[in-house]
């Protein structure tokens, strides 16, 4: 290896005169580099090229390197200072972005191409440190005739290339000046400022990467819908999201770098936790805030690091330890969970929601009307509701609409049957227990159907057999809107909506003394009579056409029914209601000879009523007051209709009797008003033509054969009396 200038300028004449090259004189990167100036038929006498001023010059990624260049620059130019040298900073593509110099240093060099927009690679310049630098990606120096270009033999070059993360080149950091002022550790120099340069590009992206990562987890934080807080191990709060400021009524921002315990008082389990660094799992805990009691579900986790290591380092806070050594808590994270939100979710997935609204009534009929117009009107009001009729007739369908119809239709619909329930659980159902209360109770306690309602509704079902002296308490509840849980002391705000029902006379129960009169009247505040199915029997067609689709849908089948067959089922008492109706044709749907439903289909207890009925029918009497009512026309006026009834037979009569004679003359009324048509006189009373021809055969009206055919064809086992 040569170790003067002299030296390499005889062996650079040699190549670019003769093409003779010495590569065991020259180190192998330089070597190559004259090879390839010669290959471009690059002139080793030619001057540099001018500098190219456009855009290239001053590219995106050069301007956002040169924040954190152009400090280390200043630095390495602190140390050349004087010395008639410049520091330049080039990008990858070897066009000088900046320069840093003397300005005497900067007007000698700049005619030899070194100025802001002056491209250095070999194609331009020759060999030189710059290109050889971004070339070999390693630190080179060059002075004299080690450049290819004659023009350069003045210079002495020392480069050392910068990379980015992913060890790609992105410029190289070079000082240039004259021959004789090049010194043996100027590319020390120069490969120790490139090096800081590219640990500073490293750590630039860490630290975006990681300022990216502390976003993200911060909207992670933020969008979770429980409290979330971070403590020290001295209990300062190091982060805060918003559920749990809206929580416990404090504002994250002014609160974070304070004692928990300086802005809000610790209750005594968290408190003993804290202190104790023990974990909590799913504690009910009650804070005092500014805005009163709040009950919230509380897990504590400590944040743990293995005995040994003085500062958690990131990556190895763990909840808990892998290696079996001794804990120490280096702070805590305390998850708040809403108890109402929790009891929403619970609500939501044990099915505690109303599904049915008033569309799910079906009907028209007066007395039913009725009940929907009086519960629509229960619905706008927060008052008590109290449905009373039949087993069967739909209570609990009318308590879901009117919930659903409510202000409360978002909140939880929870129903419970005061029957179905013994005797020493119902307590517990409705109120709840603390933990620990009773043999078998569980630790944590549970929550009772006030608190699961709060916010919305409270069906109590068959409320008519709940025991005498849970009454009582009952009452206190709906008054006070607060409970007390069962071993408790805690008085528990509830806001819920009661809605009871009863298939009892609770006046009679209370004559009786089985129910007491003070909730009986703090109940019926809006009374609501269901009727029973035989009081509105011109609704069941619409109830067998509403269950048959609904069969036909979950069978994948089309039933139907005969004219026959409706028509005995109109004439039975149906003692179950709808709901005997309802599973009266789920099991005929199951069971019937065919897609439709025939007289032989029906059990025999429907064939015997509607026989019995006929017979009955056909040998009613008429009350005088009916008859009395029959319109006789002048003979010179024939009408269609001459009225018939059966005859009377005298004597007191019973209250179901005198219950027929009343609807006996008000069809003779309707009659009589309308002239004797059917269809006005239907319209009039609100019922069919074909239930109205039905109850004359009842009652013995027998129209004359001339107006007979005004009215429908009498099915089998009717006939005109």
């Amino acid at each position: 290896m040569l170790s003067s200038v002299q030296d390499y300028r005889a062996i650079w004449e040699q190549f670019v005169l003769q093409g003779r090259l010495r590569e065991d004189l020259l180190p192998p990167a330089l070597a190559q580099s004259w090879r390839r100036c010669m290959a471009l038929g690059l002139d080793p006498y030619g001057q540099p090229p001018a500098p190219d001023p456009g855009p290239a010059a001053t590219q995106p990624l050069s301007r956002r390197l040169l924040a954190l260049i152009r400090p280390a620059m200043e630095d390495l130019y602190q140390f050349i200072e004087g010395s008639d040298s410049l520091v330049i900073f080039a990008n990858a593509e070897a066009r000088i972005i900046e320069l840093i110099g003397d300005p005497e240093a900067r007007a000698r060099l700049e005619p030899l191409g070194m100025r802001v927009g002056t491209q250095w690679d070999e194609e331009q310049q020759g060999a030189n440190a710059l290109a050889l630098a971004l070339q070999e990606s390693f630190p080179m120096q060059l002075e004299g005739a080690m450049h290819y270009r004659a023009a350069l033999h003045a210079l002495y070059t020392a480069a050392a290339p910068v990379h980015d993360p992913l060890g790609q080149a992105v410029g190289v950091l070079a000082v240039a000046g004259p021959c004789e002022r090049s010194h043996p550790h100027t590319l020390g120099m120069v490969a120790a400022a490139a090096q800081v340069i590219s640990g500073q590009l490293q750590m630039q992206v860490w630290l975006g990467n990681t300022n990216e990562l502390l976003a993200e987890l911060k909207i992670i934080l933020q969008s979770l819908p429980e409290g979330i807080l971070l403590l020290r191990r001295d209990g300062v709060i190091s982060q805060m999201n918003g559920p749990a400021g809206t929580l416990l009524g404090l504002v994250p921002a002014r609160v974070m770098g304070r004692r928990l315990r300086d802005v809000l008082p610790l209750p005594p389990l968290l408190q003993q936790a804290l202190a104790c660094q023990q974990p909590l799992n799913e504690e009910e805990i009650v804070f005092e805030t500014t805005r009163g009691r709040v009950t919230c579900l509380c897990s504590l986790k400590p944040i743990a690091l293995t005995a040994g290591e003085p500062e958690p380092v990131l990556g190895r806070l763990t909840v808990g330890s892998t290696s079996g050594g001794p804990l120490i808590s280096d702070g805590f994270v305390l998850i708040l969970r809403s108890i109402e939100r929790v009891q929403k979710l619970v609500n939501r997935m044990t099915g505690a929601r109303a599904r049915l609204t008033f569309a799910n009534v079906v009907g028209r009929s007066a007395p039913l009307q009725e009940a929907l117009r009086l519960a629509r009107l229960a619905s706008h009001s927060n008052s008590t509701v109290l449905l009373h009729g039949e087993t069967g007739v739909g209570k609990e369908i009318f308590a879901q609409s009117i919930h659903n119809n409510s202000p409360r239709a978002d909140g939880p619909f929870v129903a419970i049957n005061c029957a179905a329930i013994p005797r020493e659980l119902i307590n517990t159902e409705l109120f709840g227990y603390e933990g620990g209360s009773f043999t078998g109770a569980d630790r944590q306690g549970r929550s009772g159907k006030f608190e699961q309602a709060h916010g919305g509704t409270l069906f109590l079902d068959e409320i008519g057999d709940m025991p005498l002296d849970l009454q009582t308490t009952l009452l206190r509840a709906i008054e006070t809107r607060t409970i007390v849980r069962i071993g408790g002391q805690r008085v528990i705000p509830v806001d819920v909506r009661i809605i009871a029902a009863t298939h009892k006379d609770l006046r009679e129960e209370v004559r009786r003394g089985t129910f007491r009169s003070d909730l009986y009247y703090r109940l019926n505040v809006l009374s609501i009579h269901i009727p029973s199915l035989r009081e509105r029997l011109e609704d069941l067609p619409l109830l067998v056409e509403h269950f048959l689709q609904r069969q036909s849908r979950t069978l994948g089948r089309s039933f139907g029914i005969t004219p026959e067959a409706l028509t005995l089922m109109e004439r039975y008492s149906w003692p179950g209601n709808v709901r005997e109706l309802e599973n009266l044709l789920e099991r005929l749907t199951y069971l019937a000879r065919s897609d439709t439903i025939t007289v032989q289909d029906l059990p025999p207890e429907i064939r015997q009523a509607g026989e019995t009925e006929l017979a009955r029918a056909s040998s009613t009497p008429v009350a005088p007051e009916a008859s009395s009512l029959v319109q006789q026309r002048d003979q010179d006026q024939p009408d269609e209709y001459d009225w018939h009834p059966a005859p009377v037979i005298p004597g007191r009569q019973p209250l179901k009797e005198r219950s027929r004679s009343t609807e006996a003359s008000a069809i003779l009324q309707a009659l009589e008003h309308c002239h004797g048509h059917p269809g006005e006189a239907a319209r009039l009373l609100g019922i069919s033509r074909t239930t109205l021809w039905r109850k004359m055969v009842r009652y013995g009206l027998r129209p004359t054969p001339s107006s007979a055919s005004s009215f429908p064809a009498p099915g089998p086992g009717e006939a005109l009396p």
